[in-house]
């Protein structure tokens, strides 16, 4: 809230993206808020938004631009709540018991937006099944190298934790101390 005022005062060009996956850890978000819209969220400070078809790409294209061009104008920042579906449970420890099988199922068989987007490009001519299969094999390819890169690359050094950190005062003391 404390962005959002700050945003709204000095008319700052932001836009925010609330992910909206309708579950927090193991609880669905219309169980824990009685305002369920998130994006409703920034009315009280007089910032505009939407809610969008997370799992439609076009949608959250236009969306997008929309948001975009609102900030470009110069009439400050713009809320974006694009809701998503979470296919599996928030971490390892999440066995995900309070959705039925079925349900995520049918998110799966209906709503997928890669499966969507990747229909769109298939019925459009805009790829072949083998492109975006190379598309497919490259992308692993790169999570892969990431990931691998990520299990042998050193822990940073303390230091660290303060690169990029602005704050009017600093801690007192090295990055040791304060860790």
């Amino acid at each position: 809230y404390e962005t959002y005022n700050m945003a709204e005062l000095w008319d700052l060009p932001v836009v925010f993206v609330i992910e909206n996956n309708q579950y927090a850890m193991g609880t669905s978000v219309k169980r824990s808020t009685k305002s369920t819209s998130l994006f409703g969220r920034g009315e009280a400070f007089g910032i505009p938004g939407e809610q969008v078809d997370g799992m439609d790409v076009l949608a959250v294209k236009e969306a997008g631009q929309k948001a975009v061009a609102h900030c470009r104008a110069g009439k400050g920042p713009y809320i974006l709540e694009v809701m998503t579906y979470r296919y599996r449970g928030h971490s390892m420890s999440d066995p995900a018991k309070y959705r039925t099988r079925e349900e995520v199922q049918k998110m799966r068989d209906e709503r997928d937006a890669i499966e969507n987007v990747r229909e769109l490009m298939l019925q459009g001519k805009h790829a072949s099944e083998d492109e975006l299969k190379a598309v497919d094999k490259e992308i692993k390819e790169i999570v892969n190298a990431s990931a691998e890169f990520a299990k042998d690359s050193p822990e940073p050094a303390l230091d660290e934790l303060w690169t990029d950190i602005y704050a009017s005062e600093l801690p007192q003391g090295s990055a040791e101390e304060n860790a």
